[in-house]
């Protein structure tokens, strides 16, 4: 019998943390969501809630980073 490609689906469910930020970094992460609001034609949500900024900062931030990449593909070349 013949298989699907796909043989698993990943857990992608979000994952909920708190974190708390040093007092300069919260009025940068307000800043940069008025700033990115005003760009995007006043996107009143993204300044009430600049907390959705992080993701997707962080994950630009581990994207960019060879070192981790570098050693993130050796790991999983171990398992």
């Amino acid at each position: 019998m013949d298989k699907l490609r796909i043989t698993a689906i990943p857990d992608s469910r979000p994952v909920r943390m708190t974190i708390a930020f040093p007092a300069e970094i919260h009025r940068d992460l307000l800043l940069y969501a008025r700033f990115l609001a005003e760009e995007n034609g006043g996107d009143a949500n993204l300044g009430k809630n600049p907390a959705r900024l992080v993701p997707i900062m962080v994950a630009r931030f581990i994207e960019r980073d060879r070192v981790f990449l570098k050693k993130r593909k050796a790991q999983s070349e171990k398992t």
